[in-house]
């Protein structure tokens, strides 16, 4: 009977994680997608924890992920605002082997619209910071994309989320 119960509440809390996850691809301001996308689940008070998968980058090794909610006001001057996820990414570790650098993500949680003509739709909805060393690396920011690079023929146009983002091409 105790094993039963034990086994029960195991079930229930497993269920409730796996109901809870979420996977996003990254879109950079002019539209390429990124080979890398999130994997989270909340473990709830705020806790989130996931992965980092690196399968379309061509590595058969994810990075982890790790973070808490969080709220970022609209009028902080930052490219991506509202209620979202930040956590911290061993990526560079991961893809490159570093050990002294640091990616740190905010997420929306919710990817934006794209109408038939390909536009984006609203603000952007991630953002990545870089730190090497204890000095601050650079800034990258994009929008979610509810396709996955490497599935459905979704082919991922970019490298990884810690590189430069893409400039909109201006058409002349």
């Amino acid at each position: 009977m105790k094993k039963s119960i034990l086994l029960l509440s195991f079930l229930t809390m497993c269920s409730s994680i796996f109901a809870s996850g979420q996977s996003f691809g990254f879109l950079s301001p002019g539209a390429g997608i990124y080979c890398n996308y999130e994997q989270l689940s909340y473990y709830g008070n705020g806790l989130w924890s996931g992965a980092d998968n690196q399968s379309a980058c061509g590595s058969s090794v994810n990075a982890t992920i790790s973070g808490f909610s969080v709220t970022i006001p609209k009028n902080n001057g930052s490219p991506v605002y509202g209620p979202g996820v930040i956590y911290g990414d061993s990526l560079y570790s991961t893809l490159y082997g570093v050990t002294d650098a640091q990616w740190t993500m905010y997420t929306r949680l919710k990817c934006n619209k794209i109408d038939k003509s390909g536009n984006i739709l609203g603000p952007p909805s991630w953002m990545g910071v870089a730190a090497f060393s204890g000095f601050f690396g650079g800034l990258n920011y994009g929008f979610l994309y509810c396709g996955i690079p490497g599935k459905k023929g979704v082919v991922a146009t970019l490298g990884p989320t810690v590189g430069a983002a893409r400039r909109p091409r201006v058409k002349r």
